[in-house]
C-alpha cells in the first residue's frame, strides 16, 4: 500500500466578465487620478450650485419666476458679493501682510550675519543667477494668474449649468438608471441639497461671524495685523475644536511681540471668550439645521484629504463625506424597496 497521499486539485474558473470588470475598475481609477483636477473643479461647481439652489428654488416656487431668471438673479448677487468682498478686503490685507514682513524683526543671529555681510564674486553670481531667472519667474506668475482666473470662470459656468439644468439632469439620470426610480432619485438630490446646502450656508455664516468678532476684538485691543489674523480665525473655523486653538497662536504671538505678556494674556482671553460664545450661542443658533457630523470624523477626514490631495482635499473632505453618506443611506433604502 502506497504511503503517498492523494492530492486534490482545486480548479478556479474566472469568468470573462470578472476580468473585464477588474480591468475597467483599474482603468477608471487610473483615469480618475489623471483628471483629478477636473473632478475637483466639477465637485466645487456642484457645491456652489447646492449652496445657491435654496434661493433659486424659493424664487421659482414663491415668486413664480422661471428657473433661468432665478438662476441669473441669484448668481449675479453671489458674484457681486464676492467681488465686493475682494475689492474691500484684499487691498488692506495685502498692505498689512506687506507691513508684517517689512517690520518683522529677524533674530539677532541673522542680524549680525547681515551686518558682517561682504559683497564678493559668489554673491554677485547669485544675484546674476536670480536676475537671469526673473523672466521665467514673471512668466510663471502671469501664467498662473491667468490659469487661476480661467479655472474660476469655468467653475462658475459649470455651477450655473448645474443649477439651470438640475430638473433635466434628474430626469436624465432616472432614465439612465431605472425608469421606475425617478422619485427616489429626486428624493436623493433633495436630501443632498438639504444636508450639503445647510452645511455650506452654516459654515459660511459661522466663519464670517467668528472672523468679524475676532477682527473687532483685536481692533479694540489695538493688536496689529488684525485683518489677516481675523481671516485666519474665520478660515480655521472649518476645522472643529482644534481650528480655534490654532488660530489663536499667531494672534497671541503678535500680541506678545508688540505688548509683551499683558498683551498676550489679554489676546488669549479674547479668543477664549469668542470660543465660548461660539460653542454656547453661535453654533446652536446657526448650525441647528446642519447635518450631524462627528467632530472626530470631520478632523480625520480633513487630515486624510490634506495628506492625499493637499489644501483642496482638506476643504472638500467634509462635503465629500456628506455626499457619500447620503449615497449610502439612499442605496440602503433602494435595497429595502
Amino acid at each position: 500500500m502506497s504511503d503517498t497521499s492523494s492530492k486534490s486539485e482545486l480548479l478556479v474558473k474566472i469568468s470573462p466578465s470578472i476580468v473585464i470588470f477588474t480591468f475597467l475598475f483599474i482603468a477608471s481609477i487610473w483615469l480618475a487620478m489623471q483628471i483629478q483636477a477636473i473632478i475637483f473643479m466639477t465637485f466645487i461647481s456642484y457645491i456652489i450650485s447646492v449652496g445657491l439652489n435654496k434661493g433659486i428654488d424659493k424664487l421659482e416656487s414663491k415668486f413664480k419666476l422661471h428657473r433661468i431668471f432665478g438662476v441669473l438673479i441669484v448668481y449675479s448677487l453671489f458674484i457681486s458679493t464676492i467681488s465686493l468682498f475682494l475689492a474691500f478686503i484684499f487691498p488692506p490685507l495685502i498692505k498689512e501682510i506687506s507691513n508684517l514682513f517689512t517690520n518683522a524683526q529677524l533674530p539677532s543671529v541673522f542680524q549680525s550675519e547681515l551686518e558682517n555681510f561682504e559683497v564678493n564674486f559668489s554673491s554677485i553670481k547669485g544675484l546674476l543667477d536670480t536676475f537671469g531667472t526673473s523672466v521665467n519667474t514673471a512668466f510663471t506668475i502671469i501664467s498662473t494668474t491667468f490659469s487661476g482666473a480661467f479655472v474660476a470662470i469655468t467653475t462658475m459656468v459649470v455651477s450655473l449649468y448645474f443649477s439651470l439644468e438640475k430638473p433635466r439632469l434628474i430626469k436624465d439620470l432616472a432614465k439612465l438608471l431605472d425608469h421606475g426610480k425617478e422619485e427616489a432619485i429626486k428624493s436623493f438630490f433633495h436630501e443632498v441639497d438639504n444636508q450639503l446646502g445647510n452645511w455650506i450656508r452654516g459654515e459660511i455664516i459661522l466663519m464670517s461671524a467668528i472672523g468679524l468678532m475676532t477682527f473687532l476684538g483685536l481692533i479694540v485691543l489695538k493688536i496689529p495685523y488684525a485683518l489677516p489674523l481675523a481671516i485666519i480665525a474665520g478660515i480655521l473655523e472649518i476645522v472643529p475644536n482644534i481650528g480655534p486653538i490654532f488660530s489663536a497662536i499667531p494672534a497671541i504671538a503678535v500680541a506678545f511681540l508688540t505688548f509683551g505678556w499683558p498683551g498676550a494674556m489679554t489676546t488669549a482671553v479674547l479668543y477664549l471668550i469668542i470660543q465660548q460664545l461660539e460653542n454656547n450661542l453661535i453654533v446652536p443658533k446657526i448650525m441647528k439645521t446642519n447635518v450631524d457630523i462627528n467632530p472626530l470624523v470631520s478632523i480625520l477626514g480633513i487630515l486624510i484629504g490634506a495628506e492625499l490631495f493637499g489644501v483642496i482635499g482638506a476643504l472638500l473632505a467634509v462635503p465629500i463625506f456628506i455626499v457619500a453618506r447620503t449615497v449610502f443611506s439612499t442605496w440602503k433604502r433602494y435595497l429595502k424597496d
